[in-house]
């Protein structure tokens, strides 16, 4: 997907991009195992010979068909990444689909028409890029970030001591009561970063279909981002996902439609397609479709060639592919 000006997609009837919390998906992407977690690595001798990509706010689904070019047989380790989830997903306007699993979007795949189990990783990592694991792991706090039960049975549990220690570390928020001197406020100062993987053989001369269902994390806000941020906000959020002036003229006229008595509300999401860069040549043939929730909602993302096929469903296709950007999408609606 380029992220350049030409690719900008208007429609009267509905409008693609994305702005306020960034929330997205991977392709698939070769990996393996060293100190500190999954690394995604390159691979020479596996083409992605098509992908198949569906987005929605609903469910993404997406077909591979990956082929082995060597004359031997191929076991590599294959790693899907989940979005990163911090605390601040807990609080704000984000449906997360489990939130108490580790699988929370509901993750599954299949390879020639067979469901597969996976592995799952998961690292706790500061915004400084330090991976605090083993850390969280040790001090017995919880991985999911955003189960609000969790972090109050930890805020009650969680010796005195062992949290102020792990505030001047960086690893949690912490307040204390001014009167008793106890737990009033923890939190994780960690981003979760979960990756599914397995290890996948590729038989030589033989294509493999690896296919991917799950649902989506969707952001989103009861007033729209886009039409309340500042001027260097609005600006920034402009240039991201090819907001040209049709897109503008759209929404002038659903504020117009929405009168002084309605917000317009946004949702938003993304899917990270450059990982689908590591395979050993270009996507030989790549096809997205993009369905919206509804005929009237206005969508902006930047892709160049994006159709509309339907009242609701943009489509495009490439040959000999290579993903330079991410699919980062917003969905105004007057409701």
């Amino acid at each position: 997907m380029s992220a350049k000006r030409a690719g900008a997609v208007a429609v009267v009837a509905g409008v693609l991009a994305m702005a306020g919390l960034a929330v997205a998906h991977a392709n698939d992407s070769t990996a393996e195992l060293r100190a500190g977690g999954l690394h995604l690595i390159r691979s020479d001798v596996i083409d992605m010979v098509s992908e198949d990509l569906f987005v929605s706010t609903g469910e993404i689904r997406v077909k591979y068909v990956y082929r082995n070019t060597s004359r031997a047989d191929v076991t590599t380790r294959v790693a899907f990444p989940l979005p990163d989830i911090g605390w601040e997903f807990g609080e704000a306007p984000v449906d997360l689909p489990n939130p108490s699993s580790p699988n929370f979007v509901d993750f599954r795949t299949s390879v020639d028409g067979n469901d597969i189990p996976l592995d799952v990783e998961m690292r706790a990592v500061l915004d400084s890029g330090l991976d605090v694991t083993e850390r969280v792991k040790a001090a017995g706090l919880p991985f999911h970030v955003t189960s609000f039960e969790a972090w109050d049975k930890a805020q009650t549990s969680l010796p005195l001591a062992l949290a102020n220690q792990l505030r001047d570390e960086g690893v949690i928020w912490l307040d204390l009561d001014p009167d008793t001197g106890e737990i009033a406020y923890l939190r994780p100062a960690w981003t979760l970063k979960t990756t599914f993987h397995r290890m996948q053989t590729f038989p030589a001369g033989r294509d493999v279909v690896v296919e991917h269902v799950y649902k989506p994390v969707v952001g989103g806000s009861v007033g729209a981002s886009y039409i309340y941020a500042g001027v260097d906000e609005r600006a920034a959020i402009k240039a991201d996902y090819c907001i040209d002036a049709d897109f503008d003229a759209a929404l002038d006229r659903m504020k117009l439609s929405a009168g002084d008595d309605q917000m317009i509300s946004e949702r938003t999401l993304g899917y990270v397609l450059t990982t689908g860069a590591n395979w050993a040549r270009p996507i030989g043939s790549f096809r997205l479709t993009i369905e919206k929730d509804a005929p009237d909602q206005i969508i902006t993302l930047c892709a160049e060639g994006l159709q509309k096929t339907g009242p609701t469903r943009f489509e495009m296709t490439r040959t000999d592919f290579t993903p330079r950007d991410d699919i980062r999408i917003m969905m105004l609606q007057n409701r």
